[in-house]
């Protein structure tokens, strides 16, 4: 049996940017929903990829639910309980925040026990032909408790990411809080970079040089869009090189 296509659309923007640091999409957005947090979802305490991830799905404008999610609904008392305990687990004092978090693990287990899901009822999402995301329970429970599709917080990551706008904001001191950018720069380091072929070392050089000078050309235009234009064109440029380049 076929099955069908999410309702996701990589961004060139977003292909833009794993191309650059010669990452794999797939294992880009399987990172992202690896990194959802319900605890972190409860606690305002670290600066970590946890965290980043978490709050990029939270940053996403949620529709008003009447009452508790419907996955819920039947074990809600039980459910009240185990939210609390990781809330009091949040604030205990004197122990690290890695820690709390490792915690209440089995916490966050128990309530995906009792949870009937809606919108994750398959843990497995098709990205393309070749490539599946599984979801993880901690990002499955985050659907459920907002009752939004898991394409939906994918796809809302994947449309913050855009190097052109940060680097055009940089250097008008207008930074914007970015969560997923933020991720993403952290996701750099824990990804595997792709295997390219010795043509992309010499358009490398190119693009740093071609940078660093449209850094110097733009520091007098204080117009952020045509800011972004630029960079724009340049990242463009780059990408197209590097995906026909053999």
């Amino acid at each position: 049996m076929k099955k069908d296509k999410p309702e996701l659309t990589i961004p060139l923007e977003f292909k833009i940017a794993c191309a650059t640091y010669h990452l794999a999409i797939p294992e880009v957005l399987q990172l992202f929903i690896d990194h959802i947090s319900f605890y972190d979802s409860l606690s305002h305490k670290s600066k970590d990829c946890y965290r980043f991830a978490t709050n990029t799905l939270l940053s996403h404008p949620h529709p008003p639910i009447e009452g508790i999610s419907p996955a819920f609904q039947t074990n809600r008392d039980a459910i009240i309980k185990y939210v609390r305990e990781i809330v009091q687990m949040s604030v205990r004092p004197r122990t690290p925040e890695i820690k709390r978090r490792k915690m209440c693990i089995p916490i966050v287990k128990k309530i995906f026990n009792l949870m009937e899901p809606k919108v994750t009822t398959s843990r497995t999402l098709q990205l393309d032909e070749a490539n599946t995301l599984q979801l993880g329970i901690d990002f499955s429970i985050m659907c459920e408790t907002h009752n939004c599709r898991p394409e939906v917080y994918i796809q809302h990551f994947m449309d913050q990411v855009s190097l052109p706008e940060t680097h055009a904001r940089i250097g008008l001191h207008h930074l914007l809080e970015n969560h997923a950018m933020a991720f993403f720069y952290q996701a750099i380091s824990k990804c595997n970079a792709l295997l390219s072929p010795p043509s992309h070392k010499a358009l490398q050089v190119e693009f740093i040089d071609r940078i660093q000078e449209l850094h110097l050309r733009l520091f007098i235009v204080r117009n952020l869009e045509k800011r972004r234009e630029k960079y724009y064109e340049l990242y463009d440029n780059y990408y197209h090189k590097l995906i026909h380049s053999v």
